[in-house]
């Protein structure tokens, strides 16, 4: 699990290296787990967890769930088949794979963010508009969030 807090408007280089935030790298690696598995979400972004936090809390969940079950597998197909192991280089960088930048639309901005343990990696105009969505939905629940019941 990640835990700090962290946002930062970064760039994906030619050869599709993503140059973690400060922050973010030294998380990692006072945490000893610069490695990250990387998937595609289906809003827009690439979120990465460390290699143990996505074995221990997605992929045992969904194997404890019934293999025909309907809801496994579309979370199955559309995400967890787009994983992708990565790690974090000397320099601090991380490659995302072409299949992830196509399905995330990512480009040469990007916007990176620790959230509830992972990393969101978003495309800069993507995440402009999630964030304005997302503010709007806030605005119209009076400014709090809603608890399942």
């Amino acid at each position: 699990m990640i835990r700090v807090r962290c946002q930062q408007h970064v760039s994906i280089d030619v050869k599709g290296r993503l140059a973690l935030p400060a922050p973010i790298r030294r998380a990692l690696e006072e945490a000893g787990r610069p490695q990250l598995v990387l998937v595609y979400w289906h809003q827009g972004a690439v979120y990465a967890f460390t290699k143990q936090h996505f074995e221990n809390e997605v992929e045992e969940k969904i194997v404890d769930r019934d293999p025909f079950s309907d809801d496994a597998n579309v979370l199955a197909h559309a995400t967890l088949s787009t994983a992708a192991d990565a790690e974090m280089d000397g320099q601090g960088r991380v490659r995302i794979p072409q299949h992830l930048r196509e399905l995330a639309g990512l480009q040469r901005d990007c916007v990176v963010h620790a959230v509830l343990g992972r990393l969101e990696i978003w495309d800069r105009r993507t995440w402009e508009k999630r964030f304005e969505e997302a503010m709007g939905q806030l605005k119209k629940r009076g400014g709090t969030s809603r608890r399942a019941s």
